[in-house]
């Protein structure tokens, strides 16, 4: 053979090998392609220097990677994500073992900052007919959860997905999802937290259903806010302590912002799930779940930032509150530091700014209905009403259903007296009238 026929034999050779492995590349994106209504991938890939880039069927990877064969080209590899970093493994068994250390979860229902878990690990394994099975593991030991999942894809490419968590102690969710809790290393929790998980990936939502028993909490220190003292935003010229409000407003204000407040164990599990299930939809407006003794804890202790540290701190501080205070004195406390608008705080204070009244106690219900309709959002309603130059009448309308106890005749007088009532300010404001200078600066 001469020299030029082998060059020339070596040639068409490589352009052979070369045009089957891009004839192989592009036969696999094709047959991973989905379908119109497919669970999707982006997947991308170099061809001769060139980067292919093609959607990929989910479906189609997971019977790929879950096949015996695939066992030595995935070993050891590893994906990186917006969570983190996932490594790859084969065990024996011939399950997939992905595990990402650590791992950030963005939950849109918690609020735009992520849920960091020091440690992920997911197994899977195929049981056929696009079956899977397997475990999820978070946390890193000694505090870790374990959720035995199954899945299998629909006839469309949907994942019909369901997870439990079997009883496991509340203080492994607590050391788990509480990387960021600066009490992380003192809180004890007492109980134990079951649930189910069930979605149909990739849309969801995520529906849950939790139990929890016996839910205690220790070591936060909340005794102390028996003697708290009140800032001067929130005191109307008397003695800083915090004293007893009664007559209509607590009423009105349990009304308003915790109907079960008496009933609940400083946290509302029903409503907590509701909330959940509602802030997965898009385009919906985030809706609370927290009780008056979250909300207090929220005043006191951890802020407004809408992260999930943050709401589980507001939980934990909740639950010992309830321990340690009891109902009547975490109504008190919220009465005396609540926020009113325009800077100002705690029911006395805002009697005296809004209503031109001294004693708190002594407000009729009509008032203490429309002064705790205010507690969502108290400047933005404040506004919204000098805008209008009247009062929210159905907003109000619905505290006053809400009273309990109100005999039903003052129930009836007190609506029927709602349309001609308004607050002073209100009131001067329709007659073209300044404020009086005690009003003026509050």
């Amino acid at each position: 053979m001469t020299l030029r026929r082998a060059l020339i034999l070596m040639l068409l050779t490589a352009a052979t090998l070369g045009a089957v492995a891009a004839t192989l590349v592009l036969v696999t994106m094709a047959i991973l392609a989905p379908g119109d209504t497919a669970w999707a991938l982006t997947l991308r890939t170099s061809v001769f220097g060139q980067t292919v880039q093609r959607e990929a069927s989910v479906p189609v990877l997971l019977r790929l990677a879950t096949h015996p064969l695939a066992a030595r080209v995935i070993d050891g590899r590893h994906i990186d994500t917006a969570e983190g970093r996932w490594q790859i493994d084969s065990r024996t068994d011939g399950q997939i073992q992905a595990t990402c250390a650590p791992c950030r979860f963005t939950l849109p229902a918690l609020g735009p900052a992520p849920l960091v878990l020091e440690r992920a690990q997911l197994t899977i394994a195929a049981d056929g007919a696009d079956q899977y099975h397997g475990t999820a593991h978070l946390g890193a030991a000694p505090y870790t959860l374990a959720l035995p999942w199954r899945a299998r894809f629909d006839r469309h490419g949907r994942l019909r997905f369901e997870a439990t968590l079997p009883g496991t102690p509340l203080q492994n969710a607590v050391q788990v999802f509480g990387m960021a809790l600066p009490e992380r290393a003192s809180v004890q929790v007492d109980g134990t937290l079951a649930l189910s998980l069930n979605a149909t990936l990739p849309d969801g939502p995520w529906r849950v259903q939790p139990r929890v028993d016996g839910f205690a909490v220790h070591g936060l220190g909340t005794e102390r806010l028996l003697d708290l003292q009140r800032p001067a935003a929130c005191r109307d010229g008397s003695e800083p302590g915090v004293g007893s409000i009664g007559g209509w407003l607590p009423r009105a204000v349990v009304a308003a912002e915790d109907q079960r407040f008496f009933e609940h164990p400083g946290y509302d599990l029903a409503a907590l799930t509701e909330a959940w299930q509602h802030n997965q939809r898009q385009d919906s407006p985030l809706v609370g779940a927290s009780t008056l003794t979250q909300q207090l804890a929220k005043l006191v202790v951890t802020g407004d930032d809408r992260s999930a540290a943050r709401k589980l701190r507001e939980l934990l501080y909740a639950v010992e509150m309830e321990r340690t205070l009891g109902k009547a004195r975490i109504l008190q406390l919220y009465l005396a530091l609540a926020p009113w608008g325009e800077g100002i705080c705690g029911a006395e204070r805002a009697v005296r700014v809004h209503l031109g009244q001294r004693d708190a106690s002594r407000i009729g219900p009509v008032a203490a209905a429309w002064l705790a309709s205010l507690l969502p959002q108290p400047d933005a309603l404040l506004r919204a009403e000098q805008l209008r130059g009247e009062v929210d009448a159905e907003r109000v309308a619905r505290v006053l259903e809400g009273l309990r106890p109100m005999p039903a005749a003052r129930r009836e007088k007190a609506l029927a007296t709602l349309p001609f009532w308004s607050p002073p300010g209100l009131a001067r404001l329709r007659q073209g009238l300044p404020p009086p200078a005690s009003d003026a600066t509050p």
